[in-house]
């Protein structure tokens, strides 16, 4: 399950953490995040993450989304595959065809032919690479994970036309509710996911120092800063 989730983390991080050495790095988040964010960015190299969790009822009705360009929302097939692997080329096959394997439906937006947004769906608990625990879901859970829109179609609503739909199947399936988990930093992405509907409920994490490692959940009581 961790080369399953490797692929996940690496599209959640690449923004938060860029790419170089660790000095780089913490330049950079300095420069564009701000203090507080630089922080917590350092105590990630050290060895404390978190990310929060968030969910959203599927009894609540599922609006529809418009999106600012024509679209076709389809859920991913094998011979789709290598379509996504231009779409998305820092994601190896193997990660492909196990998510596939293991049951996963990715949820697509195409424009025009081109893959250009997409949101992957899972039904069982998953491996978190970034953490290095497990993000457990009980019954009538569902996990959306990895969404990705091509930076030049952001702002068009298409992401959201892919949620949406992803809603409204999981709902005819019986599925109870939706989860998805997002650094805490990352606030255009929480900004996004709560206009869905999305919120919080609680903060998982862990320590690590060397080989030591102990993980933690604990209920969410804060409120999201804007």
């Amino acid at each position: 399950m961790e080369n399953l989730q490797a692929t996940m983390d690496r599209a959640t991080m690449c923004e938060f953490y860029p790419a170089g050495n660790v000095v780089r790095r913490a330049i950079a988040v300095l420069r564009h995040q701000g203090l507080k964010s630089f922080w917590f960015k350092i105590l990630g190299e050290l060895g404390y993450r978190r990310l929060l969790l968030l969910e959203r009822s599927l009894a609540q009705p599922v609006s529809e989304v418009i999106a600012g360009l024509p679209i076709r929302v389809d859920v991913l097939q094998e011979t789709d595959v290598d379509d996504y692997l231009v779409f998305r080329p820092d994601t190896p096959l193997t990660s492909v065809t196990e998510r596939l394997t293991l049951g996963h439906r990715c949820y697509l937006a195409r424009h025009e032919g081109r893959i250009v947004a997409a949101c992957w769906t899972a039904t069982r608990s998953v491996w978190s690479e970034y953490l290095g625990c497990e993000i457990g879901l009980g019954a009538g859970d569902a996990y959306l994970f990895d969404r990705f829109t091509l930076p030049a179609f952001r702002g068009l609503r298409i992401g959201n036309a892919v949620r949406m739909r992803q809603l409204r199947n999981l709902q005819q399936a019986g599925y109870r509710r939706t989860i998805s988990a997002i650094m805490l930093e990352n606030k255009p992405a929480l900004r996004d996911i709560a206009k869905g509907g999305a919120k919080p409920f609680a903060v998982i994490g862990r320590f690590k120092f060397g080989r030591w490692q102990r993980t933690f959940r604990r209920r969410w009581t804060g409120e999201l800063a804007d």
